[in-house]
């Protein structure tokens, strides 16, 4: 694989793993405090679920010398949720609106207690129960694998990815106050930790569920490795912490320059953005099947790939939560 290609996937996949992240919540006793309390923070943030919530996930990248990709791109999902266990499938209803290279998308994604759906161009798509049902059976044998102890397992700790965390106070998000987490982040820990996590095979497995090509993400070189460190001019993490012991917002921003003579294509370098916000918690949402969906097979048609779907639903992976749902470390 290519810098450029391992470049590409790291940035890509930080949108999967930012909803592992961020469901986290932990408190404190105001704002200010030492490095080993601000540690602290972050480690019993690791250990929490929050439940329910009214989330807002935005991801802004910016690759410059792309030409396919001119422009930024954007990603916002948006609206309810709620888990009991983060051994299920959350229920939520969520907006979706997407933009980039001169193109708009806005639809929904809806995921009820016994079936799935997807909402384009003002039509609802259902995957249907039975489908559906074999996606849960087959999201739980995995589950364990994407929670806090088993990513610890293969390598991946966010909370080991700041030097000399610092605690601040924060804005109020939601009527509540919060005190801010951040302090400069170790790259290299943050590249080997990704990679770990890509190249396991609980990682892949879930590409292949949800049949996806699973692409060489053996650990890189201590070249390759060194050529990604230096691409990386700033990586900024920063976690928004209520006094209820809850993380109520994270924000990962990065900034890239792809070195001179490194074999990166049309990339010169870029940004990438990725904040998500608990605007409220501890919600009670009445998440509901929209009326009259059609079979998701008539939309995939419409993309060329209904032969995929034999016509009645859709494949068992259609409903794409990410590893491990939506539980936080």
């Amino acid at each position: 694989m290519t810098i450029r290609a391992r470049l590409l996937t790291l940035l890509a996949t930080l949108a999967t793993l930012a909803l592992v992240l961020v469901g986290a919540g932990c408190g404190g006793d105001g704002g200010g405090g030492s490095s080993e309390d601000a540690q602290a923070l972050l480690d019993k943030a690791y250990k929490k679920q929050i439940k329910s919530a009214d989330v807002k996930f935005e991801i802004e990248a910016q690759l410059d010398g792309v030409e396919e990709a001119k422009g930024p791109l954007k990603l916002t999902l948006e609206g309810p949720y709620k888990q009991d266990s983060p051994e299920e499938l959350p229920v939520l209803d969520w907006d979706i609106n997407a933009s980039g290279a001169g193109k708009e998308f806005s639809g929904g994604l809806t995921i009820t207690e016994n079936n799935a759906f997807v909402e384009y161009k003002g039509q609802t798509y259902e995957v249907g129960s039975e489908l559906f049902s074999q996606f849960k059976q087959q999201t739980a044998q995995q589950q364990q694998s994407f929670t806090p102890e088993g990513l610890r397992r293969i390598g991946f700790d966010p909370t080991k990815w700041l030097k000399d965390p610092e605690l601040k106070d924060g804005e109020d998000i939601g009527g509540d106050s919060t005190q801010l987490v951040t302090g400069d982040v170790e790259v290299r820990k943050v590249i080997e930790d990704f990679f770990d996590l890509l190249s396991s095979d609980a990682f892949k497995q879930q590409l292949q569920r949800q049949g996806q090509v699973v692409p060489d993400l053996s650990k890189p070189s201590e070249e390759e490795l060194q050529k990604i460190e230096q691409a990386i001019d700033e990586l900024k993490f920063e976690a928004n912490i209520d006094d209820q012991d809850r993380v109520r917002r994270t924000l990962i921003d990065g900034d890239f320059t792809v070195p001179e003579g490194t074999d990166a294509g049309e990339l010169k370098g870029g940004s990438v953005l990725f904040e998500f916000v608990f605007e409220k918690v501890d919600i009670d949402p009445s998440i509901e099947a929209p009326a009259n969906p059609k079979p998701l097979s008539e939309l995939a048609e419409q993309f060329g790939v209904g032969g995929l779907l034999g016509g009645s639903g859709a494949s068992p992976g259609t409903p794409g939560a990410p590893p491990g749902g939506y539980q936080t470390p």
